[in-house]
């Protein structure tokens, strides 16, 4: 069980959800915006909270 959790995590770890997120909310690349992280902070820059909390609660 504790490696089910493990794997688990480490798959959603290894997804950028910030990229992800932002190019389907209609922002396009995020790496061009910004910092050009793709971490909630550089998301929440593009003005779009709901993003922003997506990506980090992600």
């Amino acid at each position: 069980m504790t490696f089910l959790f493990i794997a688990i995590g480490y798959l959603l770890g290894s997804i950028p959800f910030g990229l992800l997120l932002t190019k389907m909310g209609g922002y396009g690349d995020i790496r061009a915006i910004g910092s050009g992280n793709i971490g909630a902070t550089n998301v929440l820059r593009t003005g779009n909270k709901g993003l922003a909390v997506a990506t980090l609660l992600l």
